[in-house]
C-alpha cells in the first residue's frame, strides 16, 4: 500500500490570504478574527509581508497563480491606503495569470466608492459580499451592521466596476420565517449578481449563538423547515438562471468560484494569515488561530504553524472523498487514485454500498456523486466515509 507522504503534487497555483479585522464579532462567527483593533493593521501588513517572503524565498521567480482569495474577517475594513498596500504586497510576491480570478470578501457597510475603485485598479475582479439577509430584523439578530438599502446601493455601483459580484446569504436563522427567506432570495435575484452562496446557519461551539442556544435564549430552526427553505432555494435559483454546482453555491454560466473549486477537488494551495490552512504536497498545515499569537510568532522569526495533519494515505483518501462530494459533479475516481494511490471503490466498498441503498449516492462511469436526496444529508454522508 502506498504511503501518502511520497505522493507529491504539482506546485500550488492558488493562494488564500486571511485578514482578521472586523468591526465586531457576529454571534454565529467562528472564524479567526479580531474586532475593534485597527491599531494592529500596520503590524499585520508587515507580518504578512514577512511571512510570504520567508515562505517563497527559495523560488527564483514569483509563483504563478490562477486564483487568489482574500478573506477574513473583513478585508475591506482596512483604510484605503492600507487596502492598497495589502494588494501591492500580494502582487509583489505572486504573478497572476492573464485570466486569474482575484476575489476579496467585503461587507456592504464601509465599502466606499473609493475602496471599490482601489479594488478595481489593483486587479480584483470578483467580490464576495456578506449580505446574509434583506430582512432588517434578521440582520439585527445576526449582528450585522448594514441595512438592506446599503446592499442595493453597493451592488449597483460595484457592478459597474467589478461585474463579478457574489452575495452570501444565511437561512435557518432563529425567528426567520419561510416568507422572510423567500423575500431575501427574490431581492437578491433582482440585483442580478453573478453568484449566490446560501448557507444554513450552524451553531459553532464557542460562539455567542452556541451559548444562547444552550441557555434556551435562541431556538434552532427545525430540520423540516430548513429542508423546505433549501429545496425552495434550489428550485427558485435554477428557474432564475443560476446553476447549482456545489451544495451551497449557485452561479450564472461560467461564473463559478474557481478558487473554492480548488478546495473541493483537492488541489494544492498556499495560505497565509492567522487561522489559515494551506494544502501542499498532500499535507494540510494550519496557522495559529489567535491573531496575537500569529503576529508574535512571525515577528520573532518563528513559524506561524499551529499543527499539521498526520493522515495516512487511506485517511486522506477518505477526507478528499468526503470534501469532494459537496461538489455536484462528484468525485472523480481517477483523481482520488492519483492523489492518494487508493482505489475509492475498493477502499469504501461497504460504505458506498450502504449509501447507494439509501439513495444518497450514485455512481457514474467516472465518478461518485450525491443524489438530490443525498444533498440533504451531506454531513451524515461525510461522517459515514470518514
Amino acid at each position: 500500500m502506498p504511503t501518502y507522504d511520497v505522493i507529491k503534487h504539482h506546485r500550488p497555483r492558488s493562494a488564500y490570504i486571511h485578514v482578521p479585522f472586523c468591526l465586531k464579532r457576529c454571534g454565529y462567527c467562528d472564524f479567526s478574527i479580531i474586532a475593534g483593533r485597527d491599531d494592529l493593521v500596520p503590524r499585520f501588513l508587515k507580518a504578512i509581508d514577512l511571512d510570504i517572503s520567508r515562505s517563497l524565498e527559495h523560488f527564483n521567480l514569483p509563483p504563478q497563480l490562477e486564483t487568489l482569495f482574500i478573506g477574513g474577517g473583513t478585508p475591506t475594513m482596512l483604510q484605503p491606503a492600507d487596502l492598497e498596500k495589502l494588494l501591492t504586497i500580494l502582487l509583489r510576491y505572486f504573478r497572476l495569470e492573464d485570466r486569474a480570478e482575484v476575489t476579496i470578501e467585503a461587507n456592504p457597510d464601509g465599502l466606499s466608492i473609493e475602496k471599490q475603485r482601489i479594488l478595481c485598479q489593483m486587479g480584483v475582479n470578483r467580490v464576495s459580499l456578506g449580505v446574509q439577509s434583506f430582512d432588517p430584523e434578521i440582520l439585527e439578530r445576526l449582528g450585522r451592521q448594514h441595512t438592506p438599502q446599503q446592499v442595493v446601493d453597493v451592488v449597483e455601483h460595484l457592478s459597474t466596476l467589478i461585474p463579478n459580484v457574489s452575495l452570501d446569504l444565511i437561512y435557518g436563522v432563529p425567528g426567520q420565517s419561510i416568507d422572510s427567506w423567500k423575500k431575501t432570495i427574490r431581492q437578491a435575484i433582482s440585483l442580478q449578481p453573478t453568484h449566490l452562496s446560501t448557507y444554513a446557519l450552524t451553531f459553532e461551539k464557542g460562539t455567542s449563538f452556541w451559548s444562547q442556544r444552550s441557555k434556551g435564549e435562541l431556538r434552532q430552526v427545525g430540520e423540516t423547515m430548513e429542508i423546505e427553505m433549501y429545496q425552495w432555494t434550489v428550485k427558485t435559483l435554477e428557474e432564475a438562471g443560476y446553476q447549482q454546482y456545489e451544495i451551497s453555491n449557485f452561479a450564472k454560466s461560467g461564473m463559478e468560484s474557481r478558487h473554492n473549486c480548488v478546495y473541493w477537488v483537492g488541489e494544492p494551495y498556499w495560505a497565509f494569515g492567522p487561522g489559515a490552512s494551506r494544502f501542499i504536497d498532500g499535507i494540510r498545515t494550519t496557522n495559529h488561530r489567535s491573531p496575537f499569537t500569529w503576529l508574535k510568532r512571525i515577528e520573532s522569526g518563528l513559524q506561524p504553524d499551529d499543527y499539521s495533519d498526520d493522515l495516512t494515505s487511506e485517511e486522506r483518501a477518505r477526507e478528499l472523498f468526503a470534501i469532494g462530494l459537496r461538489y455536484l459533479p462528484g468525485v472523480e475516481k481517477s483523481r482520488i487514485r492519483k492523489q492518494t494511490g487508493h482505489c475509492i471503490e475498493s477502499l469504501l466498498q461497504s460504505e458506498l454500498s450502504a449509501l447507494m441503498k439509501k439513495g444518497w449516492i450514485e455512481e457514474t462511469e467516472q465518478a461518485f456523486r450525491l443524489t438530490p436526496q443525498g444533498r440533504l444529508f451531506a454531513d451524515e454522508v461525510a461522517c459515514e466515509v470518514i
